[in-house]
């Protein structure tokens, strides 16, 4: 987890995406994943075992997936759903999954493997760079 903080700050990015050796995209650790992870450290000693059991057991997630909390590598803490676009999007379309789903970057497959990532950061340069028309439907990606 500190290796994959540090590629975080060091490149002032908000997420990297897990591949497998053919490129595949896996999912996403994104700061939002790191933060869930360091919520549950603990700084002082534990009250009960007990009680933490108890609240663990009636609180946890349903789902199949790990519990981030108690994950230890990129893939025990990575976001395993994720929303991708393709090279032929439009960028609004982009625009638009980033902002109704409260993320912060996008992974863009072709023919089913990763090539690049588009963040709200690179829509902004884009608007800055190209004004107001830069997401007009009709201009040209």
């Amino acid at each position: 987890m500190a290796e994959i903080a540090r590629i975080l700050i060091e490149h002032r990015i908000n997420g990297v995406p897990v591949t497998d050796a053919e490129g595949h995209l896996l999912g996403l650790v994104t700061e939002g994943d790191l933060v869930h992870r360091a919520a549950d450290e603990r700084l002082e000693p534990r009250e009960s075992v007990w009680k933490e059991n108890f609240y663990r057991s009636v609180f946890r997630r349903r789902t199949p997936e790990p519990d981030k909390a108690e994950g230890r590598a990129a893939a025990q803490v990575m976001t395993r759903e994720v929303l991708t676009v393709v090279p032929e999007d439009h960028v609004t379309v982009a625009a638009r999954l980033l902002v109704d789903h409260s993320i912060k970057s996008l992974p863009m497959i072709e023919h089913e493997r990763l090539v690049g990532m588009i963040s709200r950061f690179d829509l902004v340069k884009r608007l800055a760079n190209s004004g107001p028309d830069a997401f007009n439907p009709m201009r040209k990606n």
